[in-house]
């Protein structure tokens, strides 16, 4: 998958620089970016239907609209009303990769009339002159010019000529992507790349195994300031060296390792419910299915597959956070076709994708579980609420929802330290002395943040 935003301009305007991270706070005050429209008018608490069906419902309707919308996966497409990429078929390498996994995991074989009719596209991109000169410059976006080439082999389209010119500007060590001073996420996602298309890697690009272990996601991450492009990167690690939840992750230091990086998604994966990040939380469902140790499920999990769901546009399409549907509502036409494919195309991807690989890794349920209260939303108000209720209960309460307010604890911790708000954080702090967790972390940690900001 690529890593480049979708773009938030209305269609035929400048280009855009806009992303989904929150808003710079405009004084030395707290910081809560404003929740999308799907989260402020979504009723959680209503009973999803068949619950257990909702990964199916999310992939059935974004084929389906994908499909519908085939034609703007088309670069020239999208350049008549959106801006330029630098990668200029981006969302078509997406898509291929997308279409990989659903041929794997025997949803959709490469036969069926979707992958077909994308396969033709891809291969008239890749037969387009721009495109072979683009690869000729071997320069930042050349490991793409690769994955693409060698995705359209992989799914029975082979390409030759540019697999010959992506060999030697291999060899040639074009743009620098071998050297060690590169990020060691681009190193990892190259070294990916070039395994999974058979293709020999050159002496000085370490394994997957062994740059994994180098990335955030080995690190041991500190989950109250991780950042969204460091959560991107997490996300990301985790795809190429579990191949998109088909392997085992190896991060070289034994089952406590695992289990830590296990705990950082569950908590990112809260995280971004909370904010009704749909990107992020699909690609957070996705990790939590590649790293499980069995199909058991948390409520995260499961509350996160149903917002999803009902978050899913009737045609199907999963808004990305930079998705305004009052922007939408001004425009007509190609216009508005444009800037829904623009807004919409990376998380419908993202959420098929995490859908896709439940054929591999099937959780237990997804029902919702009985006697657990619905975490708050990303909103001070909601988390203040959650946090005096908590103080003045939990010395009775039963164990059970204990222990749920204490899986919940970690993710609002983690929004009031981001957003910088310590009024908030006093709040959840109280509410943590009360559960019995203030020695241990996160609640250390944020308890530091505190008395930095206000001694």
């Amino acid at each position: 998958m690529s890593t480049t935003p979708a773009t938030s301009a209305p269609p035929s305007s400048p280009p855009s620089t806009s992303s989904s991270s929150p808003p710079s706070p405009s004084s030395d005050g707290p910081s809560w970016a404003p929740l999308p429209a799907h989260a402020v008018t979504d009723d959680a608490d209503a009973p999803p239907p068949d619950p257990d069906a909702a990964p199916e419902r999310v992939l059935a309707g974004a084929l389906r609209w994908i499909e519908a919308g085939l034609e703007w996966f088309r670069p020239r497409r999208w350049e008549e009303y959106l801006p330029p990429r630098p990668f200029r078929p981006g969302p078509l390498l997406e898509l291929l990769g997308l279409l990989r996994v659903l041929d794997r995991e025997g949803v959709l074989p490469r036969t069926a009339p979707l992958p077909g009719r994308a396969l033709d596209l891809a291969a008239e991109t890749a037969a387009d002159p721009a495109f072979e000169r683009s690869l000729r410059r071997g320069d930042a976006y050349f490991p793409y010019h690769l994955n693409l080439v060698m995705l359209l082999e992989h799914l029975g389209r082979p390409q030759p000529a540019l697999r010959a010119r992506c060999e030697a500007l291999l060899a040639a060590d074009a743009g620098g992507h071998l050297r060690p001073y590169k990020p060691v996420l681009n190193r990892l996602e190259l070294r990916y790349f070039l395994d999974r298309g058979g293709l020999t890697a050159p002496p000085s690009l370490p394994t997957v195994d062994a740059l994994l272990r180098e990335s955030v996601a080995a690190l041991d991450p500190d989950v109250l300031q991780l950042t969204e492009s460091e959560t991107y990167a997490l996300t990301h690690a985790v795809f190429y060296a579990t191949d998109f939840g088909r392997h085992r992750l190896d991060l070289g230091d034994g089952p406590r390792a695992g289990a830590r990086l296990r705990e950082t998604v569950r908590v990112l994966l809260a995280v971004h419910l909370a904010r009704g990040s749909l990107d992020l939380l699909a690609e957070l469902l996705l990790c939590t299915r590649a790293l499980a140790k069995g199909p058991e499920t948390s409520p995260a999990e499961r509350t996160a597959w149903h917002t999803l769901a009902r978050a899913a546009r009737p045609d199907g399409a999963v808004p990305s956070p930079v998705h305004r549907p009052e922007v939408l509502a001004t425009l007509t036409g190609d216009k508005a076709a444009a800037y829904l494919f623009g807004t919409c195309y990376h998380t419908t991807t993202a959420a098929a994708l995490a859908a896709a690989t439940l054929r591999h890794r099937p959780p237990d349920t997804l029902r919702p579980a009985t006697g657990t209260p619905r975490p708050p939303r990303a909103e001070p108000a909601e988390i203040r609420t959650w946090a005096r209720r908590v103080a003045a209960e939990a010395a009775t309460a039963p164990t059970t929802l204990r222990t749920a307010w204490r899986d919940q604890l970690a993710p609002l911790l983690t929004l009031a330290v981001q957003a910088r708000d310590p009024h908030v954080l006093a709040e959840l702090l109280t509410a943590a002395e009360s559960l019995g967790t203030t020695a241990h972390s996160p609640a250390r940690e944020a308890a530091a943040h505190l008395t930095a900001w206000t001694d």
